[in-house]
């Protein structure tokens, strides 16, 4: 029978063992019974009861235990509705034996004969005949078959939220009476009342205990000087935060791999490592969910597991890892519980970008100190051991490499050109220690190929090419082996590189074996004090330029390379021939050379002495 509306007073029963509708009209007001005495003394203790306890527990516990002693119920059953879909889960039982279903017995809405009061949000009323009726969902866990009057009602908060359904089970020759289920009406809305104010206290007591758990993590967060310090603690203290049986962390490598680094409360069967594919996109696109979608494919496949939670570790919008955590059988994460393991995540995420910031500071002065001590020769105070913490095996042979700014990249051009070519020549050759500092950087590279051919084509491919090509040139020494090798090819590299400006006109890797006759010209000393009628002369027409942004220094390099063809020399400045035989003039008449009497060959070594002496002002 369907209840609503107030239900203090009842219609007898027309027919013995019938659904019977008790809205059909209503009686007078009876006086007191010695029943509606004992039934007031029973909600006044429900009262009470409600009053001097807010632990949700117990007060459900303690209901079940007055509302069956009032109505002689065998079985008193409350659900509460929970998770997204609002689904029905036994909270609590009166009868000890079905004590091992609550949290495990579910039903959605509209399911059974709590589903369906649920539903309709109306009390149902069946005085025999119980599973009989087509709403009834038989429970073999709960011997259903014994039972053959039940009384279902909604339990709705003051503010009309459903809070769930307390269901009275009877057992034959027991029957409810209306009497039985007006009180059970009663007593659902104190019920409902109650499981809000436990839930509000339970609440108010979960957010004390995770600010406690999420401020004791930032001190682990804070005070954690390696991984190995903070992974460990953090997942440990991540299993009683959400109430997890275990938790997981797994940092992303170089290599888009996820790697398991901490467990708790053990391993058990999470994989230690899978292949990411995908997540260039994912971190492309910034959408947390599609992160979460790679990262859960990657460990599950195609769907997540059962009970389980990924989170992504985000800094600064740096995908770092993920952690990841799985509940007890049968119960699943609430939104509250992904927010807080959203707060966890971004934390940890936080500890571990902070390490890695103190490691790579460490690992740079480490690695400053190395090259510094290699270059002066000083190959002792263990060096060779050094050389193998940071990685660098000085029994294979090696390329060293200096790279400096192009002679027109301005000091912050140059900086970021330089911090992009150590992170392209990172990805281009595993195994490279690099030194990279705002005006230059130095490294050592494995001598891969035959001819160093595929090491050279690495290097050039990091530079970048066309519109990409970084503003640098990068001098390469021959191939070296050993520590005292390595000295010398330190040396090469930034002689290739000084005298990159008098054999290439762009952006350029130079090998130091592709500096021909020119890597004698560096073995000059470029006294200032001597003096040079040409290199005088020329100094003057640089100056010139540099005052009047003039080419004329470019004009004449050109003409001598190209021995003196006007055609050619016009064509590769794109300027007409008579624009060029106007600039000769012009160079002629600065510096006093004569283009067609000196010797064209002390002109242009004299112009590539100027540009050494450039190149070595620059780095000064």
């Amino acid at each position: 029978m369907v209840f609503s509306a107030d239900l203090w007073c009842v219609q007898a029963l027309r027919d013995a063992g019938t659904v019977c509708d008790l809205n059909t009209r209503t009686p007078p007001i009876p006086s007191p019974s010695d029943a509606q005495v004992d039934e007031r003394r029973v909600l006044y203790e429900i009262i009470r009861t409600v009053s001097s306890s807010v632990d949700l527990e117990q007060v459900l516990g303690a209901i079940v235990e007055l509302v069956t002693e009032q109505t002689r119920a065998h079985a008193t059953l409350i659900f509460i509705a929970e998770g997204p879909d609002e689904d029905l889960v036994l909270q609590s039982v009166s009868d000890d034996t079905y004590r091992d279903q609550i949290g495990s017995v579910r039903m959605k809405r509209g399911e059974g004969l709590a589903g369906w009061v649920a539903k309709h949000r109306e009390p149902v009323f069946i005085a025999e005949n119980a599973l009989q009726d087509p709403r009834v969902k038989y429970f073999p866990e709960f011997e259903e078959e014994k039972y053959q009057s039940i009384v279902s009602v909604p339990l709705i908060a003051p503010d009309s939220e459903l809070i769930g359904v307390i269901a009275l089970h009877a057992e034959a020759p027991r029957v409810f009476t209306e009497e039985d289920a007006a009180f059970v009406i009663h007593s659902a809305s104190l019920v409902a009342s109650a499981i809000v104010n436990a839930r509000l206290y339970e609440a108010a007591r979960r957010r004390v205990r995770e600010l406690e758990g999420l401020s004791a993590l930032s001190n682990v967060v804070s005070t954690a000087a390696t991984l190995d310090d903070l992974l460990p603690v953090a997942v440990t203290r991540a299993l009683p935060l959400l109430q997890a049986e275990s938790a997981h962390i797994y940092l992303l490598d170089r290599g888009d791999r996820l790697q398991r680094h901490a467990s708790a409360p053990e391993v058990g069967d999470a994989p230690s490592a899978v292949t990411v594919s995908e997540l260039a996109e994912s971190r492309r696109t910034g959408s947390t969910s599609a992160v979460q979608a790679t990262l859960g494919a990657a460990l599950w496949g195609a769907s997540a597991e059962p009970g389980a939670l990924l989170v992504p570790m985000l800094a600064d919008g740096e995908v770092l890892g993920a952690l990841v955590v799985h509940t007890a059988a049968g119960r699943r994460f609430s939104p509250d519980d992904r927010e807080l393991a959203a707060s966890i995540a971004s934390q940890i995420a936080v500890g571990i970008k902070k390490i890695r910031l103190i490691e790579g500071l460490e690992e740079r002065n480490l690695i400053k100190d190395f090259f510094a001590d290699l270059a002066a020769g000083r190959f002792a105070d263990g060096l060779s051991s050094r050389a193998r913490r940071l990685g660098c095996d000085f029994t294979q042979p090696k390329l060293a490499l200096v790279a400096i700014g192009w002679r027109d990249a301005g000091d912050e051009e140059r900086a970021t050109a330089l911090e992009r070519f150590r992170a392209s020549l990172v990805r281009a050759l595993p195994g490279v220690l690099v030194d990279q500092r705002d005006e230059e950087a130095v490294a050592l590279v494995p001598a891969l190929g035959a001819d160093e051919s595929d090491a050279l084509r690495r290097l050039e491919k990091a530079l970048g090419e066309g519109a990409n090509r970084l503003p640098l040139v990068v001098g390469v020494s021959s191939p070296c082996l050993g520590a005292a090798a390595l000295a010398t090819g330190l040396q090469e590299a930034r002689q290739a590189a000084l005298a990159a400006p008098v054999i290439v006109d762009a952006p350029a890797v130079v090998p130091y074996d592709g500096l021909g006759p020119y890597k004698y010209l560096l073995r000059v000393p470029l006294d200032g004090d001597v003096r040079d009628r040409q290199r005088d002369a020329l100094r003057k027409l640089g100056d010139y330029d540099r005052q009047r942004q003039a080419q004329l220094t470019r004009t004449l390099e050109e003409f001598l390379r190209q021995r003196g063809n006007i055609s050619a020399t016009a064509q590769a400045l794109y300027v007409h021939p008579n624009t060029l035989r106007q600039r000769l003039r012009r160079i002629e008449e600065l510096t006093g050379i004569s283009i067609k009497g000196d010797d064209w060959l002390m002109i242009e070594i004299a112009l590539k002495l100027i540009r050494l002496e450039e190149a070595l002002g620059r780095q000064a």
